[in-house]
């Protein structure tokens, strides 16, 4: 299968928001998770597509290493292209990688305002110029509404398309519950849980698919999205 083959028929589109595919420009999505239910697999799907389709991510990592973010890539990189029989796998990879930073914070020392610094830094010095902007780990519970709406506010001025993934806790009360207040902040919202042998996304908010019956799970055994 050829790289815009796979775009085409990855179940992300389920979630698009611009023809282009993926979000547009200024919106933000939310991935809602418990610790170990796969929501830095998914985000890093939604980092590989939109690497596919030429766009650069900026990876952020709240408490992981370097190293571990990219083991992570590395291997859902290769389960999705044996998965798919990708055409020059290893040309694709080499060319994507390319247009990936990551970088990592600890959480106690992670805000909006040290990342707008560092990312106006390798803007200015040309190093990286991000149109995707994925940041992983935040503590929902901990995480206060004006930190997320100052990160809506980074993303709108400066045209990125972002992705936040967050934990939740059992409580806290329902993922659901979670997510209701913030939906004025998101332009897409999912949740995902466990139930029976796979994990389930469940969409809280996304404009544009609302007639659509959507069913897109995560295999547990290769962490990859899969569609029925």
């Amino acid at each position: 299968m050829l790289k815009t083959e796979l775009v085409a028929k990855n179940p992300l589109r389920a979630f698009d928001q611009n023809r282009e595919g993926g979000l547009g420009p200024g919106q933000i999505g939310l991935i809602a998770a418990r610790a170990g239910t796969g929501k830095t697999a998914m985000l890093i799907q939604i980092a590989l597509d939109s690497l596919f389709r030429q766009n650069a991510v900026l990876h952020v990592s709240v408490d992981e290493s370097v190293s571990h973010v990219q083991a992570w890539y590395e291997e859902i990189f290769r389960d999705l292209a044996l998965g798919y029989d990708l055409e020059m796998a290893k040309q694709v990879w080499e060319e994507i990688i390319r247009d990936r930073l990551i970088l990592t914070f600890r959480a106690n020392v992670f805000s909006v305002a040290t990342l707008k610094e560092r990312l106006g830094d390798l803007v200015a010095q040309n190093i990286f110029n991000p149109k995707v902007i994925l940041v992983d780990g935040i503590d929902l519970h901990r995480q206060s509404r004006e930190t997320l709406e100052e990160f809506r506010a980074f993303v709108r001025d400066s045209g990125l398309k972002a992705w936040v993934a967050t934990r939740t806790h059992r409580e806290d009360g329902t993922i659901a519950e979670m997510v209701e207040p913030l939906s004025d902040i998101f332009s897409v919202m999912v949740g995902i849980e466990a139930g029976g042998e796979s994990l389930k996304l469940t969409t809280f908010k996304n404009p544009g698919h609302e007639s659509e019956k959507i069913e897109v799970f995560l295999d547990p055994k290769t962490m990859l999205l899969v569609s029925r």
